[in-house]
């Protein structure tokens, strides 16, 4: 009887304690939006200034231990329509754009370096008058706050700018100008959202638990995904993750049984480096996402190893707006395997960030009249692909 009511206690004590943490209201930060910007010297019939800036939203407040909420990061590039002529005069009909962003993060540990991530795309087509504005969206790698102010400083933006042609290949040199560094944001930080965990004798725990989930943690799902062969991004619909939370095999461990729910999306590549290709992307989950959570540096903000297997989906294709029968069950042959690691936190309304690398298997099924299964193989499949995701607690039931 008393090693029952032990177990139960023991449960309840976790279970409280997760419990208070998805009724916490979360904080609801004021949201800024930082650019720093200058002028970049670049070589278009001779020396043309470009506009280029850095932009991102971040909170005013970050609790202690959570990741600093940063969003709609994007490097603007500004082609005046001087240049614009002077490279369609020079053969030229597209434009590839990229930036390197590099961040400075002060806190009272210490400086951390980071760069931002996506900032590219290709084959811009150069328009028939007027400037070329250019946005290439991005990614700040997670921040997590410790004690103290954040301060985020922008340390280098080096655009580079590639036109091309029937015959033309041509690096336009651009500069970066010193005058755009300097401070982005500086972000108060809080007294952590909830209030250290006990340590739990996880055997007791463990010994209580059945296979039904203690609790459920629930987050929203938002991803883009580099397609290697395409040297392009694909953002994806915003979708849910529920993961269930079960007693781990060891100690200071959760284990990891999660649900991911992406609705359709949307496509655009350009194949052949001059055909746009639409096309409807689908990634119905195969299996549950599994993995573990290591809790030791915090109930509330666990570090999660994970691996999420997805089917690759195409429907709705279409070359420069005239649809390709592809047929309604165009897939890879096997699924996407996708591993997640990092911290994340529980705290309603946090955001985790986390970078990932997959290969893209080959394609079967496509094609109605004719086998699409090679070409879409040769122009997809393959290895070093990137999906870069961002969970945002919901809390916990």
């Amino acid at each position: 009887m008393t090693q029952t009511r032990s177990r139960r206690a023991a449960v309840a004590a976790l279970g409280l304690a997760l419990v208070a943490a998805a009724l916490a209201p979360a904080t609801t930060a004021v949201a800024t939006a930082a650019t720093r910007g200058g002028t970049s010297t670049c070589q278009a019939g001779g020396p043309v200034e470009v506009p280029v800036s850095f932009s991102a939203t971040f909170a005013e407040t970050v609790a202690q231990g959570a990741n600093v909420p940063v969003s709609d990061a994007a490097v603007t590039i500004v082609v005046p329509a001087a240049a614009v002529d002077a490279l369609r005069d020079s053969g030229g009909t597209s434009v590839d754009a990229s930036a390197a962003v590099e961040l400075s993060v002060a806190q009272q540990a210490g400086t951390q370096e980071l760069t931002v991530t996506g900032l590219s795309t290709s084959e811009i087509p150069l328009p028939a008058d007027g400037e070329l504005r250019i946005t290439l969206p991005g990614r700040v790698p997670p921040i997590a706050a410790g004690a103290g102010p954040v301060t985020v400083s922008l340390t280098s933006l080096a655009p580079k700018l590639v036109v091309r042609g029937e015959t033309l290949h041509a690096d336009l040199a651009c500069t970066t100008d010193p005058a755009a560094n300097g401070e982005l944001a500086r972000m108060a930080v809080t007294a952590p959202a909830a209030p250290p965990i006990p340590d739990v004798v996880v055997p007791e725990v463990a010994a209580a638990v059945a296979e039904a989930p203690l609790l459920t943690a629930k987050f929203l799902v938002d991803g883009t995904s580099h397609i290697a062969k395409m040297g392009s991004d694909l953002v994806l619909e915003q979708g849910t993750f529920d993961a269930g939370l079960y007693t781990g095999d060891v100690p200071n461990t959760i284990r990891i049984e999660g649900d991911l729910n992406l609705p359709k999306s949307s496509s655009y590549f350009v194949a052949f480096r001059f055909m746009p290709v639409t096309s409807d992307v689908e990634l119905p989950q195969d299996g549950k996402a599994t993995g573990t959570a290591d809790i030791s540096g915090g109930l509330f903000t666990p570090t999660i190893d994970m691996t999420i297997r997805v089917n690759l989906v195409v429907s709705n294709v279409k070359q420069d707006g005239v649809p390709i029968a592809v047929g309604p069950d165009c897939r890879t042959v096997s699924p996407l395997v996708i591993p997640m690691k990092g911290q994340t936190s529980l705290v309603p309304g946090s955001k985790s960030t986390m970078e990932s690398t997959f290969d893209i298997p080959a394609f079967s099924g496509c094609g109605v009249s004719e086998d699409l299964d090679p070409l879409l193989t040769g122009l997809i499949s393959g290895p070093g692909n990137r999906m870069t995701t961002t969970l945002t607690a919901q809390g916990v039931g």
